[in-house]
């Protein structure tokens, strides 16, 4: 009779480096001789489609798992996938592989959103039930949530005082390293399954070349960033048309790569840049590396938010007053956005990006979003949701979190009186107009500061652009959202 095994359950996690459940498996496995670990993936069609995973989201996780059954396959883990038609199927579904392959315990890392976190708490306590023991670890963020708060002893709904303490935190207690890789196990004689290459209902149109997959990618590109881009990033990151960011979003929301492996590649950085540098290098030494870490806290920010406020999780505004504000509700300049023909280059410039290549420069997803917001006073729910379904990155607590306080309803929100200037905005971060000719090519014609404006131009010029003119006047819907929001104090 074979021997008790170990089960590790794989999500947003397709890593074997730095992955707590995975080496807590091992560790648990590697105690009894002739045990091992299996390996496995749910695949969920009706829980992606509740959420909204975007097709080209699905098809890098799909090549993410290839990568991922290799690098197991080389500890002698077998990768096992699975389908579960929805959440509610995966309790039964896990515990009947855990019997099948003679596994004792089952490891997963826990994720976050509200749904999700009901899920596995639905499958710790169907192994329970089952005679079986299953650990749920801290993996998607540097601290648990809950345990950074306020001195009140409140979730903090201010960045910076929560990134100040998370500095604090990780200083006291010497940081949250990454950890190795697991040892290989004894070989099983289990089989890997295949990994499909795509799932009904889920067709990309971005090419696949555009996202290159796995755990080495996401590794080569965080060391291309940290060793060329990162000293200039504070300078450069705002410039839409040119390579200033890492674009590591896609391979975190995967887990490809964790927030620790960033972290702890921005500190080196910074070292290295600073060979005599005192005091906490999460914060101090040089702009690049700290605004860089700055910017991966905030992602960790809005997980502690999304788990201490689960309303956000429920398409509720954080702001409960600012659920009173009656949005418009105007198909026409909808469809407009969706498309980018909204007769703002800018804006227009970020959803191609977002079309083509299911991805969008940060500051334009701030552009775009509060334009949407503020000057066509559309729905951010909409915008939301929009953004999930086509975003590679696609992941709840960031975009939940970036929406809301485009629209001014959420945490840390832009007051309700700061709104963007789309013009003054595209003339400060793309002043040559490099994005806005790369992705509305009926403007790469035009020369100077009308590139940014278009509805400038003279008659006979403009009556030659096959571009539309704005949908709003920007002064009249500035106005109008400054007044509505008003009203809510």
């Amino acid at each position: 009779m074979n021997r008790p095994r170990t089960l590790v359950w794989f999500r947003a996690d397709l890593r074997v480096g730095d992955n707590t459940a995975l080496v807590h498996a091992c560790r648990r496995a590697g105690g009894r001789a002739g045990a091992g670990v299996v390996a496995a993936f749910l695949i969920s069609p009706g829980e992606w489609k509740t959420h909204d995973y975007a097709a080209a989201r699905i098809d890098l996780m799909l090549r993410s798992l290839v990568d991922l059954s290799g690098s197991l396959a080389r500890l002698s883990i077998p990768l096992v996938i699975e389908t579960a038609p929805d959440a509610v199927d995966i309790p039964a579904i896990l515990t009947k592989l855990a019997a099948k392959h003679h596994c004792a315990e089952l490891h997963f890392n826990r994720e976050h959103e509200l749904n999700e976190s009901r899920r596995d708490e639905a499958v710790l306590a169907a192994f329970r039930i089952a005679g079986l023991q299953a650990f749920a670890h801290t993996d998607q963020v540097c601290f648990e949530p809950g345990t950074i708060r306020t001195g009140e002893g409140r979730y903090f709904t201010i960045y910076s005082p929560f990134k100040r303490a998370c500095f604090k935190q990780w200083e006291s207690i010497g940081g949250t390293p990454s950890i190795a890789a697991p040892p290989a196990q004894a070989e099983l004689p289990i089989k890997a399954s295949p990994i499909p290459q795509s799932i009904a209902g889920w067709k990309s149109s971005v090419p696949p070349d555009r996202w290159p997959a796995g755990e080495s990618v996401a590794h080569d590109r965080l060391k291309s960033f940290s060793l060329k881009s990162i000293l200039e990033y504070k300078d450069r990151r705002d410039m839409p048309g040119i390579d200033g960011t890492s674009q590591l979003s896609p391979y975190l929301t995967v887990g490809s790569i964790s927030h620790r492996q960033c972290i702890e590649a921005a500190i080196e950085a910074n070292r290295a840049a600073n060979p005599k540098l005192k005091g906490n290098p999460l914060e101090a030494g040089s702009p690049g590396p700290v605004h860089w870490i700055s910017e991966v806290f905030w992602r960790e920010f809005y997980i502690h938010v999304m788990v201490g406020f689960p309303r956000v999780c429920m398409h509720r505004a954080f702001q409960p007053a600012t659920e009173a504000i009656r949005w418009n509700e105007n198909p026409k300049h909808l469809e407009a956005w969706k498309a980018g023909r909204t007769g703002v280059p800018i804006v227009d410039a970020g959803m191609r990006q977002l079309l083509r290549d299911g991805w969008m420069h940060n500051r334009v997803r701030m552009i775009v979003a509060m334009y949407f917001t503020k000057d066509l006073f559309l729905n951010w729910r909409t915008g939301e949701k929009w953004f999930m379904r086509n975003l590679v990155d696609g992941f709840l607590a960031s975009n939940n979190g970036g929406w809301q306080w485009s629209a001014s309803t959420g945490t840390d929100a832009a007051p309700y009186f700061r709104i963007f200037n789309t013009y003054s905005q595209s003339e400060k971060f793309d002043p040559e107009g490099t994005y806005i000719r790369e992705y509305v090519p009926e403007l790469r014609d035009i020369e100077g500061p009308a590139i940014h404006d278009p509805s400038q131009l003279p008659g006979l010029l403009r009556t030659r652009l096959d571009y539309p003119e704005p949908l709003v006047d920007r002064v009249k819907a500035r106005e109008h959202a400054i007044q509505t929001f008003k009203a809510l104090r």
